[in-house]
């Protein structure tokens, strides 16, 4: 039921493509279980079984005929293209009729379309609220930072998820800071409910992994650039690059040994197969505001080794979560995976901080403060 005084909220969570799948299902289950009437607003999941729904509903509104396409067709993304403005429509004019408490957006996919359509909820009375995962984007020049700085000041409520990106937003968007509000990214905890999967690899010797959709700013090319000098100190060490590639990798250095490749997307029960495999857990992004990966690592208590960006370095030095390298530094990340590997008295003491910390980002809180903010935006 609803916290004693409150009443219960109809929330419609938007999602189209599924980006944020694993943490739409964490928080719309948290929220049901707070005694709201929760649906999300998404589309096919096109990676093998999504989390299981609990407590709300899913309404598959998007890409009816090119989700089911291939992944990797060359005609997935244009027909998409053209199915979405239709099928944003489509969802516009349901809610507007059901009229739900607060819609709360999680991705954008078309920004300039989209900032207008909200705006036009927001206006007819319909309290919408905007979740910033990526305050500036992590790929792009400044034309692309500037639109999803425009895309945020569309809204009347932000969320973000660390203090670097309410900073972004104050001081680059100029939001008022009554508009922002900090809520952290919970942690995947359904994850560790999972049996293993088919292991992605098979390797003798302590393992290092960096998981998840393998995109040029995840420091790939910087940890295989400092593979040698970690396997030439512990030359029993692996390496295990695994999920959907999003970039090309042709040109990249994974014909060394003890490094594995292994590009296709993880279902759930790998992800839970390597997060139980592997004795570090390796993201040396060049830029992040905060990644689901580290939130599924947390309550397996993996070691992490996290480039020093955005709000890894909150996590770092407010939770005692991982060691810090500075990012693009192949030698300061050879020293310290060598470190790591060599110590597993070092690797222990990191995973009993991981899950520490995993115990503070639980959603029970988490979404009591999203109902904060969903209740700001209602009587605003």
């Amino acid at each position: 039921m609803p916290a004693p005084g409150s009443q219960r909220l109809s929330v419609a969570l938007v999602d189209p493509s599924g980006y944020s799948r694993p943490y739409d299902h964490e928080l719309a289950a948290a929220l049901a279980a707070r005694g709201h009437d929760v649906t999300l607003w998404t589309s096919r999941f096109a990676h093998g079984e999504p989390p299981p729904v609990d407590g709300y509903r899913v309404r598959e509104a998007f890409y009816g005929l090119s989700g089911r396409l291939p992944v990797r067709s060359p005609l997935r993304r244009p027909a998409k293209a053209v199915e979405h403005p239709v099928d944003l429509a489509g969802m516009a004019a349901r809610l507007l009729r059901e009229r739900p408490d607060v819609v709360h957006v999680q991705w954008v996919v078309m920004r300039p379309l989209e900032r207008r359509l909200y705006r036009r909820l927001a206006a007819a009375g319909v309290p919408v609220v905007f979740t910033s995962h990526d305050s500036l984007p992590n790929t792009g020049g400044a034309r692309r930072a500037r639109s999803f700085l425009a895309t945020a000041g569309a809204f009347p409520h932000v969320i973000v998820h660390s203090r670097w990106g309410r900073e972004v937003l104050l001081d680059r968007a100029g939001l008022a800071p009554e508009r922002v509000h900090q809520v952290p990214h919970g942690v995947l905890g359904y994850l560790t409910a999972l049996p293993d999967g088919p292991p992605p690899v098979d390797h003798d010797g302590p393992l290092v992994a960096l998981p998840g959709l393998l995109r040029p700013y995840k420091g790939i090319d910087v940890l295989l650039a400092a593979w040698p000098q970690v396997r030439a100190q512990v030359p029993r060490a692996g390496l295990l690059v695994a999920g959907r590639s999003m970039m090309d990798l042709s040109g990249l250095r994974f014909d060394q040994p003890g490094v594995h490749l292994h590009p296709e997307y993880l279902s759930n029960g790998e992800m839970a197969t390597v997060m139980r495999r592997a004795d570090v857990v390796c993201l040396p992004y060049s830029s992040i505001d905060n990644s689901g990966v580290v939130f599924a690592a947390l309550p397996f208590g993996v070691p992490l080794v996290l480039s020093d960006v955005g709000g890894f370095r909150e996590l770092h030095e407010e939770h005692g979560v991982g060691e810090l390298v500075p990012p693009g530094d192949p030698e300061a990340l050879a020293r310290v995976l060598v470190r790591l590997l060599a110590r597993p008295e070092r690797r222990e003491e990191l995973g009993a901080r991981s899950r520490s910390a995993a115990a503070e980002f639980g959603w029970e809180g988490i979404a009591e403060r999203t109902e904060a903010v969903y209740r700001a935006a209602i009587d605003r």
